[in-house]
């Protein structure tokens, strides 16, 4: 009973991500991701600033969410730091604060592979409280390394990220 409340509560807050693979093809693929949020946009915002206080450690190279961080304007870096090593996830292309993020993100298994990978992240307000929030991740890469088979591993790990950022609640590993 207590997991079932547990459950409602959090799905009280935000809905589940929808996640949809648009196009796959040897050199490509274009995700689409859209989440309510019963955060206010402004809050919604400082959340995706914040990395660490929404994406999976699981995603992570160190294994430890707390590990990221991100500047706040162009230019700035999405990066990963630890104990023997670091990483720049992504770099920031466009900032409208409150509204808008596009970054430069080859994520994972995309940085090996030369693809051109750009993450763009909106915030809508929704009437009567709430965000919408919309991501769309384009990625362009070498037709050799068969960019249709990262679309559904790298789609699933772009919908739990969305799904996090727009829950209410803290980052829990």
């Amino acid at each position: 009973m207590q997991k079932i409340v547990a459950l409602l509560f959090v799905l009280s807050f935000s809905s589940l991500a929808s996640a949809e693979v648009l196009s796959a093809g040897r050199s490509n693929f274009l995700l689409a991701h859209e989440a309510t949020s019963s955060l206010a946009p402004e809050e919604v915002w400082d959340r995706l600033m914040e990395p660490a206080a929404w994406w999976d450690g699981e995603h992570t190279y160190s294994g430890d969410a707390a590990n990221l961080s991100m500047g706040g304007k162009a230019g700035d870096y999405w990066r990963e730091d630890w104990d023997g090593g670091s990483v720049i996830h992504g770099q920031i292309l466009t900032v409208k604060t409150g509204e808008t993020l596009v970054l430069s993100a080859p994520f994972g298994p995309l940085q090996g592979t030369a693809a051109n990978c750009v993450w763009t992240i909106s915030l809508e307000p929704i009437e009567g409280g709430g965000t919408r929030i919309r991501s769309k991740h384009v990625v362009v890469g070498p037709a050799n390394l068969g960019m249709q088979e990262l679309a559904e591993p790298v789609d699933f790990v772009m919908s739990n990220g969305i799904d996090r950022l727009a829950r209410a609640e803290p980052n829990v590993q």
